[in-house]
């Protein structure tokens, strides 16, 4: 009796180290590139890398913690960045597209290829350098002359009819999807995207990508809005989902400098975005070689700079 006791206590605890083991990593952390930067306002005399804090704080509402991307990092960096991150984000800006985010993409696919679940996400710029990464043609986005009329536009999603066999919104909250589909609060804040009919006809993008939303300019041109790969752990939005609850620049009249929804709904919204790629993240088990190498490479190490335009702070970083 004693025997079999013991036996079935070790294959009990066999069990829960194994479920441990296999179980969702609770200290997720999200590597943000940086892009760079001529502000004067940070403390590098106008040659800077910077990085919007609201993409920090988006990640950090949802459980994650943050570390910069160098935008010129080398492949051996990234290297060593991407076997030590559970997650890579790609925000939005306007810098051109540089060789780190090609290797980081092609990388992120390879990991997934052998069973290394890896997700990232692309916001804004973000998005538009998937389509680029994925295509390989810095040319693919649109218009090729003018520009979209979406600068500073709030508006609802616009969903495609198969966006609930994605894997973003199949279990989003009833709630969620009505706010994202019937009120104002995806910001967009760009002149450039992707027609849905190029798109559909470009095989390297719509084979690999399912489109879940579309939307419309102020001038009716359309533009897809969300995407994500069909089998990678790799998605898209044209809009802003960090900067409802965390971007509140005014003017000195006090009259706000973006479009951005405020409301309680709108915040509901944006965090589900956080907290769906965060749990993607969470299914990601790389560490950092030592909790010192981890702690060095962390944000908690920059403090923001109270900034003007479109950010409210910004972490800027020296050359």
């Amino acid at each position: 009796m004693t025997s079999l006791l013991y036996v079935l206590t070790l294959i009990l605890l066999s069990i829960i180290s194994t479920n441990a083991e296999n179980g969702p990593n609770n200290y997720p952390i999200i590597g943000v590139f940086t892009q760079p930067s001529s502000s004067h306002e940070g403390s590098c005399g106008g040659k800077c890398l910077y990085l919007a804090a609201s993409y920090v704080k988006h990640l950090e509402a949802a459980g994650a913690r943050v570390v910069p991307v160098d935008y010129y990092a080398t492949p051996a960096e990234l290297d060593v960045l991407l076997q030590s991150v559970n997650g890579v984000l790609f925000p939005g800006g306007g810098s051109s597209f540089p060789s780190s985010a090609q290797y980081v993409y092609d990388r992120v696919k390879a990991m997934n290829d052998v069973g290394d679940f890896f997700p990232l996400w692309g916001t804004c710029m973000g998005f538009q350098w998937l389509l680029i990464a994925q295509s390989r043609d810095q040319n693919i986005l649109d218009p090729k002359s003018g520009q979209f009329d979406s600068y500073n536009l709030s508006i609802p999603l616009e969903f495609t009819p198969t966006y609930l066999d994605s894997k973003l919104f199949a279990d989003a909250p009833v709630e969620v999807i009505k706010i994202l589909s019937t009120a104002n609060v995806t910001l967009n804040n760009h002149h450039y995207g992707i027609y849905p009919e190029h798109l559909s006809s470009t095989a390297s993008l719509s084979r690999f990508f399912h489109v879940l939303s579309t939307n419309s300019d102020r001038k009716g041109v359309a533009f897809v809005s969300t995407i994500e790969a069909f089998e990678y752990p790799i998605f898209g939005s044209q809009w802003h989902p960090e900067k409802n609850a965390f971007e509140w620049q005014m003017t000195v009249d006090g009259i706000p400098v973006e479009d951005i929804h405020h409301d309680a709904q709108a915040v509901v919204a944006a965090q589900y975005t956080a907290d769906f790629f965060v749990r993607q993240a969470r299914r990601n088990s790389h560490k950092y070689r030592s909790p010192a190498a981890e702690d060095e490479a962390l944000i908690f190490n920059y403090s923001p700079t109270r900034t003007s335009g479109s950010f409210v702070q910004t972490y800027f970083f020296k050359l």
